[in-house]
């Protein structure tokens, strides 16, 4: 379930090419705890792409 959610979240945040605070923040808890689960380097690159978007503050 947490590496479909991060996939969804992955296509949804790269088609609009930024990602809110707030869904980074959830992802890279996501993220965090997959790792700790043993995930593998797929969820590694996604996270990697999202750290590259522009993350948008309240207000932008």
């Amino acid at each position: 379930m947490l590496r479909v959610q991060m996939i969804e979240y992955h296509s949804k945040y790269m088609k609009m090419g930024d990602i809110p605070s707030y869904a980074y923040q959830n992802f890279c808890e996501m993220y965090e705890a997959y790792h700790e689960l043993g995930g593998n380097g797929m969820v590694t690159k996604m996270k990697q792409e999202i750290e590259e978007l522009h993350i948008k503050r309240k207000g932008e």
